[in-house]
């Protein structure tokens, strides 16, 4: 294939005078001919003699007509020929006004081609990963003819997606996606009707499923793909975006169409910005969203009044956006006054009026005000009920509702209880096999795992991945959802590597789907972090963290409490490595995005109070570590409660940092179990100072009285413990009380800082391969291993713990 062929172009004058003889030839037919047949019936007929490409015999006859190609031409071969034409002669003129009448020369296959023969059979494979893609960044533009607009043939067609890719990989190249005239009405009226089937687009592009007609052309695009091109999730990835900024064009489009006609004052105006608000919200758009709605509000405000119900749906919609975006209480203040129109409007017992309530609920519970959002949530279940009956899919989303506040107060048990409501609902009116279903069995999954109870979650979340994976399929964003669920299950039991493993399978999946850019897969990114953290290897912790950070940032934008979160763990990896400069400069981040946008009330901001307070004790700053815990405690008291296991932890630590932590004799609780958190830190010092303070206290050890061992064999040891905020493991002493505690300390001849209730264990187990002592309470698992001074194994240890609990009950 000569380089000719990948240089040069026809011009529009060309393009108009084989049009022209299209009709002429088949004035009956010409219309419903394919471009294939178009190639048959007229380009082969006229080549045949010479045996070469159109673009030759055009080249003799007209030579004015062939010039460098400006933009490359990328269509399917079943498309009507007279539509592609016309998208060719529609883009020419376009450009025309745009580029100063700058003259357009199509590279386009139909014509430049020898189409006598086979022109790609003996092409090498450096042809189709390298001189394809320099081809077409040398053209500079690549026209994408794309119709159906609700279906698109490229989209399915191996050699359209290439050449798309080939032209969104080469930086400076330019990519337009064209549709025919009529094709553009029919998306308009879409966008009008069914914002969905607009977006409902970006989900069909599946490289690996892609067709060809010359089997060894898809070979070896394929090859491409696989070797050059980043596999196939790179090129769905890249084809994906690029649709996603034409939906997002095409919706704004249509609007601003309407103003330039002067009819933005128009119901029907409003109605298109408030379907283009949904689409930009469904892109993670929210800010332009809520100008669009905004724009539709004034509108229906004027034509409807106040209590209009197209005014209620805008301040719903205006609610989601904001809530999307992290600014409760602008979210609530929306919800409430679509609230109040809908009450006076349909009454306090209508469905939609029970809708509402779970907005506002889900607002008060992103809040932090879980007490309120239950209220919301209770007052829309008693309509549901009451107007839909006990049995409805409704209902049921609702007991979901109420399992995840009660969750997120930390009432385990209740919200099993909501959630097992749920479930059974969803079972009997859906179906086992629903995706509903199995997101009613990730929810029980969840708060069974904040109870450590973990076998048990991870049975829920297989149920869950099977539904998932059956209904929605592997490649799919909820199964990927699931698959970082049981990741984390693994990774509290202790199972780093099984948790990488599926966290890397719902990267792949998230990517592939979703894009890199996605909230969703900075989630995962944050995952593989809190992973690798908790195998010790920070740097490649901080990798991760900083890939989600960037994502979050870019999509949710730096003021957003997810990007908050990411600077948190950030924070805390840094800590971990012993950098409390660079863990105290993205707390301090997270905590003013936290302020900004959550308020100083709230449990996520008592967070970063927390763990700035512990960075400041490691530092030695005593005041400064006081002064925080306190703002922590505080916050949590006041919006958890002082019965939150979180409230317990900052009461714990502020005591322990002001140094009036006392032994409690053994009576602590189950309840208030979450006060055995972290050890207290090592000195400060190099690594040679700490083995030396080890081996001294193990000197301690060996020069005390020999401990007697009861007949539930008690144990005393080094051991080493996991920190609660994923830090290194530290040496402690243990020992099995006679008060019914396993104990721990940093001396063995002192007296113990720690201690567990073994009548609140709820399971002892080794895990990580029996690397590690798993000790489950409610609300957090303890971790131990071995240590280098240890005459006991792990199991000896759990033998133990086991023996004491089945013999006290």
């Amino acid at each position: 294939m000569a380089d000719q062929r990948l240089t040069h172009g026809v011009s529009v004058e060309a393009i108009k005078t084989f049009f022209a003889d299209l009709k002429s030839e088949f004035p009956d037919t010409y219309t419903e001919m394919t471009t294939e047949d178009a190639c048959k019936q007229l380009v082969v007929p006229r080549t045949r003699q010479d045996n070469c490409a159109y673009v030759e015999q055009l080249r003799k006859q007209s030579p004015e007509h062939v010039n460098k190609a400006t933009v490359f031409v990328s269509h399917a071969w079943r498309y009507k020929i007279a539509d592609v034409l016309n998208v060719l002669l529609e883009f020419a003129e376009e450009q025309a006004r745009e580029d100063d009448g700058q003259p357009v020369f199509f590279w386009f296959d139909l014509f430049m081609n020898n189409q006598n023969a086979n022109v790609t059979a003996n092409l090498p494979q450096e042809w189709w990963s390298t001189t394809f893609k320099e081809s077409i960044a040398n053209i500079g533009h690549v026209l994408l003819v794309l119709m159906p607009w609700r279906d698109p043939v490229p989209l399915t067609r191996a050699w359209c997606l290439w050449e798309i890719f080939c032209g969104i990989s080469n930086e400076g190249t330019e990519v337009t996606i064209q549709l025919p005239n009529s094709e553009e009405q029919a998306l308009e009226n879409a966008i009008f009707d069914d914002y969905e089937a607009v977006t409902d687009t970006l989900v069909r592009v599946q490289a690996e499923r892609a067709d060809a007609f010359n089997p060894h052309d898809k070979h070896m695009i394929f090859t491409a793909i696989e070797s050059w091109a980043g596999g196939f999730g790179a090129v769905n990835q890249a084809v994906k975006d690029q649709l996603r900024a034409w939906c997002l064009q095409k919706a704004v489009g249509a609007v601003e169409a309407m103003r330039a006609r002067g009819e933005d004052s128009t119901d029907a105006f409003a109605r298109l910005c408030g379907q283009v608000g949904l689409v930009l919200n469904e892109f993670g758009e929210h800010d332009r969203a809520i100008a669009y709605y905004e724009a539709a509000l004034a509108i229906r405000l004027r034509t409807e009044g106040e209590k209009g119900e197209n005014v209620a749906a805008l301040y719903n919609n205006l609610g989601e956006a904001y809530r999307h975006k992290g600014e409760c209480d602008k979210a609530v203040a929306f919800y409430e006054k679509d609230l109040a129109i809908t009450v006076e409007t349909l009454g306090e017992k209508h469905p939609s009026t029970a809708t509402t309530y779970n907005g506002l609920g889900t607002a008060y519970g992103d809040k932090g005000d879980y007490d309120r959002a239950i209220e919301c949530f209770e007052k829309a279940l008693a309509i549901y009920v009451e107007m839909l009956g006990e049995k409805h899919p409704s209902t049921a989303s609702t007991y979901n509702n109420l399992g995840s506040a009660y969750y997120s107060k930390g009432d385990y048990d209740k919200a099993i209880a909501f959630y097992e409501k749920d479930l059974a609902i969803t079972v009997e009116t859906l179906g086992e096999k629903h995706p509903g279903t199995a997101d009613s069995y990730l929810g029980l999954g969840v708060a069974y795992y904040s109870k450590s109870e973990n076998d048990e979650a991870i049975q829920l979340y297989e149920k869950a991945l099977a539904i998932k994976v059956e209904t929605l399929g592997e490649k799919h964003p909820s199964t990927a959802e699931t698959y970082n669920n049981l990741g984390n299950t693994y990774y509290s039991k202790g199972e780093y590597d099984k948790a990488i493993q599926l966290y890397e399978k719902a990267l792949a999946i998230t990517v592939e789907t979703l894009g890199e850019k996605h909230p969703s897969t900075a989630d995962t990114y944050n995952n593989l972090g809190n992973a690798y953290s908790d195998k010790g290897e920070y740097d490649k912790a901080i990798v991760f963290y900083e890939k989600a950070l960037a994502i979050k940032v870019e999509t949710l934008g730096e003021k957003h409490p997810s990007t908050a979160s990411t600077h948190n763990n950030l924070g805390t990896a840094y800590a971990d490595k012993g950098d409390y400069d660079k863990a105290i400069q993205h707390h301090e981040t997270a905590l003013a995005i936290r302020v900004e946008t959550l308020g100083e009330k709230h449990p996520h901001t008592a967070t970063s109070y927390f763990n700035i307070g512990l960075l400041h004790d490691d530092r030695g700053d005593k005041e400064q570590a006081c002064a925080c815990m306190q703002q922590a405690l505080d916050v949590f008291t006041s919006t958890v409660g002082p019965d939150h296991p979180d409230t317990r932890d900052a009461e714990r630590e502020l005591r322990r940092i002001r140094g009036d932590e006392s032994d409690d004799g053994g009576t602590r609780t189950a309840a208030s179990l979450g006060e055995e958190e972290d050890e207290q830190k090592q000195q400060e010092g190099s690594g040679d100072d700490q083995v030396q303070a080890v081996a001294g206290q193990q000197d301690a050890a060996d020069d005390s009285e020999p401990q007697e061992r009861s007949p539930q064999q008690q144990l005393a040891g080094w051991l080493r413990k996991r920190g609660r905020r994923r830090a290194a493991f530290r040496p402690c002493w243990c020992k099995l009380d006679d008060d019914g505690h396993l104990a721990y300390g940093k001396s063995a001849p002192g007296t113990a800082k720690r201690r567990i209730p073994l009548s609140s264990v709820l399971s002892a187990e080794l895990g990580h391969g029996d690397e590690e002592l798993h000790v489950a309470v409610p609300d957090r698992t303890f971790v131990f291993r071995l240590h280098a001074h240890s005459d006991t194994s792990l199991a000896d240890w759990c033998t133990a713990i086991n023996s004491r609990i089945n013999a006290s009950t």
